[in-house]
């Protein structure tokens, strides 16, 4: 099985030769393959054969070989197909789509339980997230493949983690641990004598010894890289090689060497669409042109390379970057959580089984003692039955009482994990801001440290200038982020439920937000439109705000609960008609306000409208609800603020939920 890892920044190179002999050779096999598992298998090696030649060649034979897979429900072979896809992506240079799909094969490989693909995926995650900057969660992904290649004792598997590692110390500028882990790398490729990865490690060398100001040494192992990438056609190695040394020419003012070099290192980029490896030949062309004075042409480099730099690292992709980083640490966590209450389900069994048992041997002991007793003390047995019977009905009604205390708790609690999840999805942009523009600052004091240790008074200003900008982003956004927590908290804080001036329509508008970003958190699948009409007229009016907004929230649940269910079933029937929506509308009507939620959803039946109300009444399936939303929502209306709520509904088109509040 091939196991294919991308190297960090400027190697990447794979255990197959892309070569024409090779392809050939699999199109013959295709040919003459006729099961479908098996020519699945050829289509996602034909991709990896095309990859370093034509990347777009070798999509194309992936896609066809997913296409495949999906029909004949190979689910291992998608999850080799998605995985070559990404690669296809990341050597292109589109880090977010690469990572999309990475995570796709991760979910396909995990529930196959596949340890070794999973190893190898998590390689390519780190890859992803080092090309991103993400160095402490590049290295993560990285151990935890090398820890299973120790594991199986998979020599070749090793070669690639110790390789990664010291690429990635490289990029982190921590030379001794690069060297070590780029050495250690070395002794393997040399006992499995794999010449495609002997090149990329003395490319790694070239860029340790270079970062080193060890030239001589850099240019020596950047020469026989070039030797080792050049029969194989290996472009990534060959334009990385050909850009360190136009680097090194270039430090040493040697500017004809440099340019010489790095337009080699351009045409050797172009050639693999290598996005991230033309952008810095295109960089240092700018600056060496500029050198020359020859304008135009580093005019012409600098506003490409902008454009390639726009597109790799633009802020949008390294938000969705980000987003899809916490989506899966949420996806990672809901694993977790599923196995501690599995864990926690076969404690409660055991426990509930061993009360069962005393108690069935405590009912067998109580009556045969009744029996004995029966004949001597029949009349005062009588009556003591009677005082026990009478004891054991206000022990259950105080049982009774005790869960529903529980019940309602949790379903408080509940509400909580709806609040706390619109919230963090509220203030999870500006905390991005603030760690992003922290981890600048730290990167720009060491940077000023070293300018003031040489006397570079004006670049230490200029330095200190760009601290004191970040500075003022970070409060400024820290700042954001206290905002709407306080905004939170004003509705989610422990009362005593004390009456106070409310602005109704924002209270609406709030919760209804917080419960859309609560699903979402939940089903990333979820989707829905939602609408608001609020009459502007209405001042703010006397209520228990921590109460209404529970109450709102229930019903905003319902409603959002309804339409993706509906949504679900409409997919199945491949009904793209069917729009999801959920409205809110606030009115003035006399000495009352009017709320009203109206969901096209499933509806209610007829049947059951009125019984909606009742304490631990529910149409949702066992778990997935505790029945005293409707009830808490009817009793903070009704019994606390002295309004009426009611429901209106028609079965397959959706429900309408009428609250009315006295506006003193």
């Amino acid at each position: 099985m091939r196991k294919w890892l991308f190297s960090i920044g400027l190697c990447l190179v794979s255990t197959t030769q892309a070569q024409n002999t090779e392809a050939d050779s699999l199109k013959r096999l295709l040919f003459i393959t006729k099961e479908d598992t098996s020519r699945v298998m050829i289509y996602e090696a034909l991709s990896y054969a095309y990859l370093s030649a034509s990347p777009d060649t070798a999509l194309r034979y992936a896609s066809t070989g997913l296409n495949l897979a999906k029909k004949s429900k190979d689910l291992k072979g998608e999850g080799y197909c998605i995985n070559a896809i990404g690669n296809v992506y990341f050597y292109k240079g589109d880090y977010n789509k690469a990572l999309q799909i990475f995570l796709q094969a991760l979910k396909i490989r995990e529930s196959l339980h596949d340890e070794r693909t999973i190893a190898v995926t998590y390689s390519n995650i780190g890859s992803v997230y080092s090309e991103q900057g993400e160095y402490q969660q590049a290295i993560s992904y990285i151990l935890k493949t090398k820890q299973y290649d120790e594991k199986i004792k998979d020599s070749a598997g090793l070669l690639i983690d110790l390789f990664n590692l010291g690429s990635v110390y490289d990029q982190l500028k921590n030379t001794d641990s690069a060297l070590f882990y780029e050495k250690k790398a070395y002794e393997i490729a040399e006992s499995l004598n794999d010449k495609n990865y002997i090149g990329a490690i003395m490319n790694a060398f070239g860029s340790v010894y270079r970062r080193l100001d060890s030239f001589i040494l850099a240019i020596t192992y950047y020469r026989q890289a070039i030797v080792y990438a050049k029969p194989i056609k290996d472009q990534q190695v060959l334009s990385a090689a050909y850009n360190g040394l136009a680097q090194i020419f270039h430090a040493q003012g040697l500017s004809d060497s440099s340019l010489f070099y790095c337009r080699l290192a351009l045409v050797a980029a172009k050639e693999a669409s290598l996005s991230k490896s033309v952008l810095d030949a295109e960089v240092l062309l700018s600056s060496l042109f500029k050198a020359a004075y020859r304008y135009d042409s580093a005019f012409y480099y600098q506003e490409s390379s902008m454009k390639i730099k726009d597109s790799l690292f633009s802020n949008e992709k390294i938000r969705q970057i980000e987003k899809i980083r916490f989506q899966e640490q949420q996806r990672q966590q809901s694993i977790e959580n599923a196995k501690l209450e599995y864990r926690n389900k076969i404690k409660l069994y055991v426990v509930l089984s061993t009360s069962a048992f005393f108690l069935l041997l405590a009912l067998i002991f109580w009556r045969n003692n009744i029996a004995k007793q029966k004949a001597l003390l029949l009349l005062k047995e009588q009556q003591q039955e009677t005082d026990k019977q009478k004891e054991k009905v206000e022990e259950a009604y105080e049982e009774l009482k005790a869960t529903q205390r529980q019940l309602i708790h949790s379903e408080k609690m509940a509400s909580l994990g709806e609040l706390t999840a619109g919230i963090a999805h509220e203030i999870q942009n500006p905390l991005n801001f603030v760690n992003n523009f922290s981890d600048v600052n730290k990167e720009l004091l060491t940077e000023l440290k070293d300018e003031a240790d040489e006397g570079n008074v004006d670049q230490v200003k200029a330095i200190a200038n760009n601290v004191i900008e970040n500075e003022k982003k970070i409060n400024h956004h820290g700042k954001r982020a206290d905002a709407i927590v306080k905004s939170m908290l004003q509705h989610s804080r422990q009362t005593k439920g004390v009456k106070e001036p409310t602005d109704i329509n924002a209270l609406c508008q709030e919760y209804l937000r917080l419960s859309y970003h609560g699903m979402r958190a939940k089903d990333k699948n979820f989707n829905s439109d939602f609408k608001t009409d609020f009459d502007e007229s209405i001042g703010k009016i006397n209520i228990v705000q921590q109460d209404i907004g529970r109450a709102l929230l229930n019903l905003y649940n319902n409603a959002f609960y309804a339409v993706n269910e509906k949504q679900k079933a409409e997919s199945i029937k491949q009904n793209a008609d069917y729009k999801p929506l959920v409205s809110v509308q606030t009115q003035t009507l006399d000495d009352k306000i009017e709320i009203n939620v109206t969901d096209n959803g499933n509806g209610i039946p007829q049947n059951i409208v009125d019984k909606i109300f009742q304490p631990f009444f529910t149409t949702k399936p066992t778990g997935q609800g505790t029945g005293l939303g409707l009830s808490l929502a009817y009793d903070i209306i009704t019994k606390e603020h002295n309004g009426t709520i009611k429901a209106e509904s028609k079965e397959g088109e959706g429900s309408k939920f009428i609250i009315q509040l006295p506006v003193v």
